[in-house]
């Protein structure tokens, strides 16, 4: 399933290299020449970066909202399915407050363009039509959605079109708060698949600066993020962050919903082997090392790295100080884990003076000013 999420985590400056992914999918004139020629020949990639950074204020309407009007932007054409459901979420969370008001105030018709309430109008339009009641289009969301569930219920012709989108019922009749929203971009997939082939598109979602959603106690936001992801197997998602995306850790069961390697396979490796950026593997590895590992990637992988009986091997005390003296150096991480593991299962773990040394590091750029590699 994770065969269409990519997580890169690294000590690089914040947002640089997401950027230059977004212009370089955009646009081949923005691909720095050394990244050699373009090999896609599938649909148009349509990429849209979306800034998670605290600074930003991004919430996760505005996450929903910005990946559907990029698709606006890009097919030109209503999703039925996933429009009527997003009017009616919107129409109780935020009522007497137009979505376009919304879009144009927050600056997302700037950056997007007025397709998507031009397209949520004519969707609304034709699902009145349809039903034979076009006076409820602008007064009544509430009665129409009623409307349109029964005649699925009810399995009428007229609406044989929408009936193919699982759930779809159902989460029109579902409470109108953000954890349903979280399951709206099923609608969304499922619209982009059913999309006639000259229509087609490939969307390319990059969530920069992914640490800021949360910690390891509070990932609610991450939650609601991973049904984004796990619920569109159509777009292909890339994670940026300083520390490794733990959705294959199945200690976290429970505070989210897919947890484990059987779900996400492609991030369960914690190798220092990992491929780099220069030598991703597309078919396996799902986690890219770029630059350094910050404070909680070198805990994370001194945590997991030895393993007995379920525990770390190396002690809390011991993993501090490797990981401080390490300044983020994978090698440094790799070196450290190699002479614990010169002590035998009898002999007591190392105690911290005897790993309190630091290794040279060979001359390399700062790494709050090192290229993508």
């Amino acid at each position: 399933m994770d065969r269409d999420a990519v997580a890169q985590h690294d000590g690089c400056p914040r947002s640089h290299l997401p950027r230059r992914l977004e212009a370089a999918l955009a646009s081949a004139e923005h691909r720095p020449p050394h990244w050699g020629e373009p090999t896609w020949h599938g649909p148009q990639i349509v990429p849209v970066r979306l800034d998670l950074a605290r600074s930003a204020n991004t919430d996760f309407e505005r996450i929903v909202l910005t990946i559907r009007l990029a698709v606006a932007a890009a097919v030109g054409r209503p999703m039925p399915a996933f429009d009527i459901a997003l009017r009616r979420y919107w129409d109780h969370q935020h009522p007497g407050e137009p979505l376009e008001e919304y879009l144009r105030r927050d600056g997302l018709v700037t950056r997007f363009g007025r397709a998507l309430p031009e397209q949520m109008k004519a969707a609304l339009g034709e699902i009145a039509q349809t039903l034979a009641l076009p006076g409820m289009l602008d007064s009544a969301v509430g009665q129409l959605t009623g409307a349109l569930v029964r005649a699925l219920r009810e399995h009428r012709r007229a609406v044989s079109a929408l009936a193919g989108g699982a759930r779809f019922a159902h989460l029109l009749e579902a409470d109108t708060d953000l954890e349903t929203l979280s399951y709206y971009p099923h609608l969304l997939a499922w619209e982009l698949a059913r999309l006639p082939a000259r229509k087609q598109i490939a969307p390319v979602v990059l969530l920069d600066t992914f640490e800021d959603i949360g910690d390891r106690t509070h990932r609610e936001m991450e939650r609601l993020l991973q049904h984004v992801v796990r619920l569109m197997p159509n777009v292909f998602f890339v994670v940026t962050g300083r520390s490794r995306l733990q959705w294959a850790d199945p200690a976290l069961h429970g505070q989210l919903d897919w947890t484990g390697p059987a779900a996400w396979p492609g991030l369960a490796d914690r190798e220092l082997t990992a491929p780099r950026a220069g030598a991703a593997d597309p078919g396996g590895r799902r986690q890219v090392l770029i630059g350094d590992f910050s404070e909680e990637g070198c805990q994370d992988f001194l945590t997991h790295r030895l393993r007995a009986g379920g525990r770390p091997l190396i002690d809390p005390t011991p993993r501090g100080v490797i990981s401080d003296r390490s300044h983020g150096l994978p090698l440094y991480l790799d070196l450290a884990v190699m002479r614990v593991l010169e002590y035998s299962p009898h002999r007591p773990h190392p105690r911290p003076v005897r790993l309190r040394c630091r290794l040279p590091r060979p001359d390399r750029p700062h790494p709050h000013r090192s290229h993508p590699r």
